[in-house]
């Protein structure tokens, strides 16, 4: 079960990312159609992913980790900020493939940007999107990011090297098009 509640939207809960989560998570982790967009190519036991929690979720390094929970409460993704040096961070996100398409990332990534944007103080957030991966890549152009560069041949996914893109926004950017949103 998530932790608790820390946003909330329309449709999805923010829950803080919890040990118990964990299993979630390996599950998640090790099915295909996420562990490629995440670049995860090589399996997962319980006790890596236990030490990846550890490690890089439990610390107390300024990431900020929540499992994303469907209207019932179920968890369906996980979304994280990554802070990066001077203000700025990296966004990132998955879902389980059945909730895909319900509008379920759009809002939780929404959450987090604002969480990013107006309570840690970010001044810029980047993504890194995957070059097929077009759902991901039209979910933060969706949300105001601009594409600001590529990475040729950087992962090794599906038998080959694929590009990634990098995506980035500004708290600017994010504040204009949520009050372009607030007026429509």
């Amino acid at each position: 079960m998530p932790g608790p509640v820390y946003l909330s939207g329309d449709r999805v809960e923010l829950r803080v990312t919890e040990r118990e989560d964990v299993e979630f998570i390996q599950r998640a982790r090790s099915d295909p159609a996420i562990r490629t967009a995440l670049t995860q190519t090589a399996p997962q036991t319980r006790e890596q992913v236990e030490e990846f929690y550890e490690e890089f979720v439990a610390a107390d390094n300024g990431d900020a980790d929540f499992v994303v929970c469907d209207e019932d409460g179920d968890p369906v993704g996980e979304v994280s900020l990554f802070r990066t040096e001077h203000d700025r961070g990296e966004v990132a996100y998955w879902l389980v493939p059945e909730a895909r398409g319900e509008g379920y990332a759009t809002e939780a990534v929404s959450l987090l940007l604002d969480y990013a944007f107006e309570t840690s103080g970010r001044h810029r957030v980047h993504a890194r999107v995957v070059d097929f991966n077009e759902p991901s890549r039209a979910l933060v152009e969706r949300l105001g990011f601009t594409e600001e560069g590529r990475l040729r041949d950087h992962v090794f996914l599906e038998g080959e090297y694929r590009d990634v893109v990098l995506f980035g926004l500004l708290r600017e950017e994010w504040r204009a098009g949520r009050g372009a949103e607030e007026q429509r």
